[in-house]
């Protein structure tokens, strides 16, 4: 019996194949890197807004009123770097609408970017 001769020369991944796969390894931390601190930062504004929502005292607020306490209140949460122009608030009947529409881009390589869109709202009813 003899064996092939190709099949029996392979041993494994050769060098550039195990470097390929190390640079798409780097990368996707590197993405993930950038990605987390900004979900993060969404997270907290959703639990600002969600603890606006309970609080009674939001309730009998005028808008530019409760905009300042949102971002107040985002910055005893450590989200500084925030665009107040992406604070949207609506009198509707059923209370105050308050959204928060915004993108985040953060470069990754050169000409590289993420680009991250979040929208979060509730709806305060009245006092």
């Amino acid at each position: 019996m003899q064996r092939d001769s190709a099949a029996h020369r392979q041993h494994g991944m050769t060098m550039m194949s195990w470097l390929i796969v190390l640079g798409i390894l780097v990368f996707f931390i590197l993405i993930g890197i950038k990605m987390v601190p900004t979900y993060l930062e969404n997270y907290s504004i959703r639990q600002v807004l969600k603890n606006m929502e309970n609080d009674r005292e939001v309730r009998k607020m005028t808008p530019p009123e409760l905009k300042k306490s949102f971002i107040k209140r985002l910055k005893i949460n450590s989200v500084y770097d925030f665009d107040r122009d992406a604070i949207k608030i609506k009198k509707e009947k059923e209370g105050t609408s308050f959204t928060v529409t915004y993108e985040v881009r953060k470069p990754v390589a050169g000409n590289v970017a993420i680009v991250m869109s979040f929208s979060e709202s509730a709806t305060f009813p009245p006092p």
